[in-house]
């Protein structure tokens, strides 16, 4: 119950205090979208650590079970009845604030489950091939149901509680939202340890949005420090777990370039180490055309230098020649040479080959007469 003086101070908004919320509300969607958007398009849960998605999915529901469970959330839901709307929305902010940040994390969650069903059936199907292969993508499937069931269990039960006791025990309730808080802060600690080790395990940040994580850094760490000047080192407890998210998410941020650039030198070294064979041949083959080119050169030479002097003076009319010169090159004086001799005087000279019974007929005469 709430008494009508608590709501003087919450009828008159601050209209800075308004616009500060609305903008850290629309910063935590924007970091959200580069991620949603990286799961989309890759179609494949593949990077996102399946505790990490657990973690969180449970950190979210203490968060929303605490800020329903504080007294002060009572009061500013009860003077909505008697505020105007704008003083209504302004006072809720905060608590819109936790549950807008929670619903954005369980979208990530719901995406998980889906695309790691949907890459497990691609690979079944052989559709597509998975990205980590189908013994990762199968138990990764299966561990998203589980996942699922978990957190919804969890949160049916949370809000259970918080309902009786909100109903049956109200003077537990701040008990309860403390222990709901101290739940938030141990989860949120230790949920990006897991995401870390997987990242690192993995080589790559596969559906992790490195954008995601450059947004979130910053807000993470604005929130934390702002939280540190209010309450200071005493109240270690309220702003240690933003410092440890923060520091988690920078670690990311780190690693996530760190691959980038490996992965591009990579890339340039398999061009390089492709371009070169290539070029190699293309001067070997330059080579081997100058040495046959050297040695067709040389053997010409030698050609030429073989030939007799009248052999290599060219053979266009018009140009001087011997008269045997001439005559021995002109086609139709050798056939009217050739035309001229005898049959038998064609015929070989050589002593014991080819000799016709007429030419051994004049050899006996010779012999005949010497005699």
């Amino acid at each position: 119950m709430f008494e009508p003086e608590q709501c003087e101070h919450l009828a008159k908004p601050s209209m800075p205090q308004f616009i500060v919320s609305g903008a850290l509300m629309g910063w935590l969607l924007i970091c959200y979208l580069p991620q949603w958007s990286r799961i989309i398009s890759r179609k494949s849960a593949e990077g996102l650590s399946t505790m990490y998605i657990l973690l969180g999915s449970l950190s979210g529901v203490c968060a929303v079970g605490n800020i329903m469970m504080l007294p002060s959330s009572a009061v500013e839901l009860g003077c909505c009845r008697t505020n105007s709307r704008f003083a209504c929305v302004s006072s809720l902010l905060g608590m819109l604030q936790v549950i807008f940040g929670i619903a954005c994390f369980w979208i990530v969650l719901f995406m998980y489950v889906y695309y790691s069903e949907e890459e497990a059936d691609d690979e079944i199907y052989g559709r597509r091939h998975s990205v980590s292969g189908p013994d990762r993508t199968f138990r990764r499937a299966h561990r998203a149901y589980i996942i699922l069931i978990a957190a919804c269990a969890f949160a049916f039960s949370i809000l259970l509680v918080s309902a009786v006791i909100q109903n049956r025990f109200p003077w537990y309730s701040q008990n309860w939202a403390d222990v709901l808080g101290v739940a938030v802060t141990v989860f949120a600690a230790i949920q990006w340890i897991p995401q870390t080790w997987t990242t690192w395990h993995l080589g790559h940040l596969g559906s992790l949005s490195l954008t995601s994580l450059c947004l979130s850094a910053p807000f993470t760490w604005i929130f934390g420090v702002n939280m540190m000047i209010r309450v200071g080192i005493k109240g270690w407890s309220v702003w240690i777990v933003y410092v440890l998210v923060g520091t988690m998410q920078l670690l990311l941020v780190a690693m996530g370039i760190y691959f980038i650039v490996r992965e591009r030198n990579k890339v340039e070294d398999t061009t390089a180490a492709s371009v070169a064979p290539e070029y190699e041949h293309f001067e070997d083959w330059h080579l081997s055309i100058g040495r046959s080119r050297s040695r067709t050169q040389s053997m010409v030479s030698y050609a030429q230098s073989n030939m007799a002097p009248d052999e290599r003076r060219p053979l266009l009319s018009g140009r001087r020649h011997t008269p045997t010169a001439a005559g021995s090159r002109d086609p139709s004086n050798m056939s009217r040479a050739v035309s001229s001799i005898e049959p038998d005087e064609r015929r070989p000279l050589l002593p014991g080959h080819g000799q016709t019974p007429a030419s051994q007929q004049s050899v006996e005469i010779q012999k005949y007469d010497g005699n």
